[in-house]
């Protein structure tokens, strides 16, 4: 393989790994008794220590909302088509909630405030979407003012509400004691609720910051072996070139031949990953050498050592200096004259001259392949850098999640690249002083890892549906658009978007979608706390939804209730991995405290019908296929399957093959 094709494999494989967005671990750590005791001391200690003064104003917080509501009305006034700034108003649908505002005593009256506070959380909750639009900074802006609206008229009571933060925060240090060792999902979920309540009212901003770094460690971890990197880059090199040379006056024609390998090798880093790509080859030459009348026929063998280390992030690649070495041996294989005198001179001063003359071979061939070797790799490395995030950026500024903060490493036997999604009121995986991580090892061959804590679905769900009333047909709108650039408006359900023109522009006014008349669609009050089940403990991983009411046509089933199915990782016969369901998919009721009646279970029956196609009875049971068009040889066209599923400590780790 020549030096060139090697350098287009390099970039290739540079590209695909600058496109991950997404490691080496440890065993799993406990959290102490002893520590969740002296944390929930601190806790009853706060609860004694209410700081009134740190409460959101409520009179601010509606005068940053109006101004903010302004703001938007004149941008997208100014913006847009008269059509589509209609359109736009009334999908905002704020102009109750504004009017009430302008009452100057409505924050003083509680069932204005009431009234507020429902309108304001309706308004959020329609702010938050994927449809394009909303993530213009006029309408993201609002957003923050709503929500800090809410948090006025939630705090607006002084007294009342540090009666009623005092309560939480001793309940709540009261479930730390009762907390286990590792944590449940809940628990970590009740933690974060926590936390958002102390940031809203401004209470303890130091235990907050002390449950977020045992709390704060990154919760996915993507990882790609130094198998695929070396299976991209590793290769045979063979070539052939014409010598043209001159040294110590005789000019040197002839061929020289350069076989070898070019290898890759991950090295340990933190910050970026570093690949060391490495020439080794023999180089053997024919040469002929003219020095006035005299020709000399020699013959040479040489080796060439060229490194450069290459440090790989999402920002591009950044090459160091090229490191080489070279050493040749050259023999005198005849010299021609007709002279035997000259013959003996000539011989006697090409020995003379050889050492002299090796070295400057030698140099010379180090000089020339460091360049070759430099420009091959720097053309591989010169790429514009794809931004993993580019497509996701817009749809997390739409549904407020925050960008994952990412960090590339490697190891000796990988590359990683670790993520951590959580807003500033989130919470990730957990850590414990002495440990840095509770993520469990990756053991096992494997061509990719991929490691997902519990904490990754419920920041990422919660809060799009904590709380939240949804119909079927919006669930399923918001799951068909979530993983689309640009995801296709329907009527009533999506914002218009800013970008349409008037003709293309969304027409609130279109009817729904028809639904089945013989089975309406339903509708459910998602939970305030973990409205998403996602938990991976003792080999087991079960998933569900969590509600406070759920309806379909004329029944309604007004109380907590909590549809699950649990998946466990089973071997085939073939050496691959799936998740199959056990059992059928289960509705529970945690707080029953009567039967259902005969509407109520026949609901139920429903339930577990709907939910049954939701929650399928095998995952991960088709190959991934790559296209045969990704540029990647190593890659291209093949199936990868789960090698290995493991599930514990909160943790789900995946590991795919070729």
């Amino acid at each position: 393989m020549s030096v060139r094709v090697f350098s287009v494999r390099l970039a290739i494989l540079l590209i695909v790994l600058t496109s991950i967005v997404g490691c080496t671990a440890i065993c799993s750590a406990d959290w102490q008794q002893v520590d969740r005791d002296a944390l929930a001391d601190q806790f009853d200690d706060a609860a004694e220590k209410i700081n009134e003064d740190r409460f959101p104003s409520a009179n601010g917080s509606k005068r940053r909302f109006l101004r903010d509501y302004e703001s938007a009305d004149r941008f997208l006034s100014a913006n847009t088509s008269k059509k589509n700034y209609r359109a736009w108003m009334k999908f905002i649908a704020a102009d109750e909630l504004v009017e009430t505002l302008h009452d100057r005593d409505a924050m003083k009256n509680s069932q204005s405030a009431r009234k507020i506070g429902r309108e304001a959380v309706a308004l959020r909750y329609r702010l938050i979407g994927t449809a394009p639009g909303l993530e213009l900074p006029v309408l993201t802006q609002l957003r923050r003012s709503t929500e800090d609206l809410i948090d006025g008229v939630r705090f607006r009571d002084s007294d009342r509400s540090s009666q009623q933060i005092a309560k939480q925060m001793q309940k709540f240090a009261e479930d730390i004691r009762d907390m286990n060792a590792n944590p449940s999902a809940d628990d970590i979920a009740s933690i974060t609720q926590m936390i958002g309540l102390m940031e809203a009212s401004g209470q303890s901003l130091d235990l907050v910051a002390q449950l977020r770094q045992r709390f704060g460690n990154p919760n996915v971890k993507v990882m790609v072996s130094e198998q695929v990197v070396q299976s991209a880059i590793n290769r045979g090199v063979n070539e052939s070139r014409p010598v043209r040379d001159c040294i110590l006056g005789t000019r040197i024609v002839g061929t020289a031949t350069l076989g070898g390998t070019v290898t890759a090798n991950v090295l340990p880093a933190v910050g970026s990953a570093r690949i060391e790509v490495m020439m080794n080859a023999a180089v053997n030459s024919r040469n002929v050498g003219y020095n006035g009348p005299v020709k000399l026929n020699t013959v040479s063998q040489g080796q060439v050592n060229v490194r450069r280390m290459l440090h790989v992030d999402e920002s591009g690649v950044r090459a160091e200096p090229v490191v080489a070495t070279a050493s040749l041996n050259s023999q005198i294989v005849s010299i021609d004259h007709k002279l035997r005198l000259v013959r003996r001179i000539a011989s006697k001063r090409a020995a003379e001259q050889k050492p002299k003359a090796e070295r400057i071979g030698a140099e010379r061939l180090r000089s020339q392949v460091s360049r070759q070797f430099a420009e091959q790799t720097d053309q591989a490395s010169s790429f514009n850098a794809p931004d993993p995030m580019a497509k996701l950026r817009p749809i997390l500024t739409r549904l407020d999640l925050m960008e994952p903060a990412r960090l590339w490493g490697s190891t000796d036997s990988d590359i990683y690249v670790e993520a951590t999604v959580a807003d500033n009121d989130q919470l990730s995986a957990p850590s414990l002083p002495s440990l840095p991580s509770t993520r469990p090892i990756v053991g096992g061959r494997y061509d990719v890892a991929l490691q997902v804590h519990e904490t990754v679905v419920d920041n990422l769900i919660s809060p799009i549906l904590a709380g939240r009333t949804m119909t079927e047909t919006e669930i399923n709108e918001l799951l068909s658009q979530a993983g689309t650039s640009q995801p296709k408006p329907e009527p009533k359900s999506a914002a218009p978007s800013i970008l349409q023109t008037e003709d293309d522009s969304m027409s609130l006014e279109d009817d729904e979608s028809d639904a089945d008349e013989d089975e309406p669609p339903f509708e459910i009050d998602f939970a305030r706390l973990r409205p998403i089940v996602f938990e991976a403990r003792d080999q087991s991983i079960k998933l569900g939804i969590r509600g406070t009411r759920f309806s379909q046509g004329r029944r309604e089933l007004k109380q907590s209730l909590e549809i699950t199915a649990n998946y466990l990782p089973t071997r085939m016969d073939d050496g691959s991995m799936m998740l199959i369901r056990t059992g059928d998919v289960e509705v529970d009721f945690p707080s029953r405290r009567r039967r259902l009646s005969v509407s109520q279970t026949g609901l139920k029956t429903t339930i577990e019908k709907k939910f049954a196609n939701v929650f399928p009875e095998m995952l991960l049971h088709r190959p991934l296929q790559v296209p045969p068009t990704v540029k990647m040889e190593a890659i291209a066209g093949r199936s990868f399957r789960p090698q290995s599923i493991d599930a514990r400590d909160g943790w789900v780790t995946i590991t795919v093959i070729r």
